[in-house]
């Protein structure tokens, strides 16, 4: 059985705790980073990258549910990190592309290049399709204070629909971007940006544009690290 979980503001904040009573450096070096580069996450001045998120998972046995969010308990399995079946969890893809909170970027490869273990229910409680989600990052400041930059998203394909309000994955001819959709009474849809003060204009869709426009996925939760004051 996992432990309890702490409850506690922070990705870095529970990653203190997964060390304790170990020296730092000893635990980056068992993990296989930097010194400097575990104190930078457990300070929250960076983003865990996923190749270390999975280490964490792999090695350790690290419910990332846990680590990203605070709910649940700290360990999928044991504390050694030994795999069990589980008809609770599903592997997510994970995709080595970077959909951009800002003007653009490449969309996504259709291969992935990895997998995340999360909770069915976890996904479900989101109001998310299991089967059907999939894990990517932001890049940009567009979507700020909602989405920062560098912050892990986890989209829904199966949420085609595009309703006013939400936040979607969408890829505009050879870009992707993350942006919240707005329509007009006239039927017009416009991408736009949750970052107003940034000057950042909304991106307008007219029925002659539609072959432009896929969606890829709605997102369903957004990890990050704790956001600066600005």
């Amino acid at each position: 059985m996992g432990r309890p979980a702490k409850k506690l503001e922070g990705i870095g904040a529970r990653l203190a705790v997964l060390r304790e009573g170990r020296i730092r450096k000893e635990f980056a070096k068992d993990l296989g980073v930097p010194d400097s580069t575990l104190g930078n996450y457990e300070r929250g001045d960076r983003l865990p990258d996923w190749s270390f998120l999975e280490t964490l998972h792999q090695r350790k046995g690290v419910n990332l549910n846990w680590l990203l969010s605070g709910v649940g308990e700290i360990f999928s399995a044991s504390e050694t990190g030994s795999s069990v079946v589980d008809d609770n969890v599903v592997r997510l893809p994970r995709f080595d592309a970077r959909a951009s909170a800002g003007k653009g970027l490449i969309p996504v490869n259709e291969l992935p290049v990895g997998e995340v273990a999360f909770a069915r229910d976890f996904l479900r409680n989101l109001g998310a399709s299991p089967d059907h989600c999939y894990v990517l990052e932001a890049r940009g400041d567009s979507m700020w204070p909602t989405i920062p930059d560098g912050a892990l998203l986890i989209a829904d394909s199966s949420k085609k629909v595009v309703d006013d309000g939400r936040i979607y994955h969408f890829n505009v001819m050879d870009r992707a971007l993350i942006k919240r959709a707005r329509w007009t009474i006239d039927g017009k849809l416009f991408l736009t940006s949750d970052n107003v003060a940034a000057g950042y204009a909304p991106e307008e869709f007219t029925a002659d544009r539609v072959d432009e426009l896929q969606v890829s996925g709605r997102i369903m939760f957004t990890g990050h690290a704790p956001l600066p004051v600005r």
